[in-house]
């Protein structure tokens, strides 16, 4: 659409008024709603998995204490 609107030979541009005519594709609101409604979903999970990764972490780092306080202490 762009092509077919562009004014100008040397810097071609777009004006206003051509860009009114544009038709600019939109799903219907119950395909809107099914998107909004995976995205959710979706970001939901995420939370979920940065969670469990975050209590990973912290479980890792006090494995690492423990173990290098018991090679300080000469248990291992």
């Amino acid at each position: 659409m762009i092509a077919l609107f562009k004014n100008g030979a040397a810097q071609p541009n777009l004006s206003a008024s051509s860009l009114k005519l544009f038709t600019i594709p939109v799903p219907s609101l119950q395909e809107q709603q099914r998107i909004v409604s995976k995205l959710d979903a979706l970001s939901k999970e995420t939370k979920r998995l940065e969670e469990i990764y975050q209590a990973k972490l912290k479980a890792l780092g006090e494995l690492k204490e423990s173990i290098l306080e018991k090679a300080f202490n000469g248990e291992l």
